[in-house]
């Protein structure tokens, strides 16, 4: 891993928007858009396949605490990042996120122990009083998730480029063995003032006209984490199921005798 390759940082950060797709069809709400944006061209961009895997601890204290370490593969190259999220409403200006570097695709977080721990203690401004580091190297991959995207760019008469996807996520919890497909629809912007118009217009326009797509304020991990957990179960229910069993295995051995 080459840590300090950050590259240039980007003077004005993307924000990313998701948004649950309740009628699977593309083809429709490609209409919409094309016929309410005005003077925006809709270029296809082909398609993209990435994979995410997000590593934690066994009690997922790296998750509890808002903070994604994960390695991101794609065509191109692999390499960790962390996303750090805070209790902020609005998922578009509660991410932080730090490159650490690129990496070999069988890389996991405790062969870089000492800078994946002192990434974690920057982006936090040092409030840990635990070992970080100790941390680091009890990680073990959590969730993976394979992005399979459909890729469209928004490019209006001014300028403005902004990028959409339709995605389906095949995500598996790597620990419990729960599989699930996600459908999703993802906008990315860049939050440059000078076109503040541009981006009200595109949200507005899809807030009123594409009806078939619904806004959640989560990341594309906590979409992910969402369709694989297990189920809660409220009081009672438990005991109940168990009583349940045990009379089944009573009647069966009654049958038998």
């Amino acid at each position: 891993m080459f840590l300090g390759d950050k590259g240039k940082e980007n003077e004005f950060p993307n924000i990313r928007r998701n948004y649950d797709i309740i009628i699977d069809n593309p083809g429709l709400t490609l209409q919409k858009l094309s016929r309410n944006l005005g003077f925006y061209n809709i270029v296809p961009q082909g398609k993209r396949k990435e994979v995410e895997i997000v590593f934690d601890t066994e009690r997922l204290l790296l998750t509890g605490s808002g903070l994604i370490l994960r390695k991101k593969m794609t065509r191109e190259r692999t390499y960790f990042s962390l996303v750090r999220i805070s209790t902020m409403d609005n998922v578009q200006n509660r991410e932080k996120k730090s490159f650490l570097g690129e990496c070999e695709p069988n890389d996991v977080p405790s062969d870089f122990p000492v800078q994946i721990a002192d990434a974690i203690n920057k982006i936090f401004n040092n409030l840990f009083t635990i070992n970080i580091t100790d941390i680091v190297k009890h990680c073990e991959p959590y969730i993976r998730y394979e992005i399979l995207a459909d890729s469209f760019k928004l490019v209006s008469g001014t300028g403005y480029e902004a990028e959409f996807t339709f995605e389906t996520l095949k995500v598996r919890d790597l620990r419990t063995g729960r599989k699930a497909k996600v459908r999703n629809f993802s906008l990315d912007m860049d939050t440059n003032p000078a076109y503040e118009r541009e981006r009200q217009h595109i949200l507005d326009v899809i807030e009123h006209k594409c009806k078939e797509l619904f806004y959640v304020n989560r990341n594309r991990f906590e979409i992910a984490q969402a369709s694989v957990k297990v189920p809660e179960q409220k009081p009672g229910e438990q005991k109940a199921k168990k009583e349940k069993k045990q009379k089944k295995e009573k009647n069966q051995t009654e049958e038998q005798e």
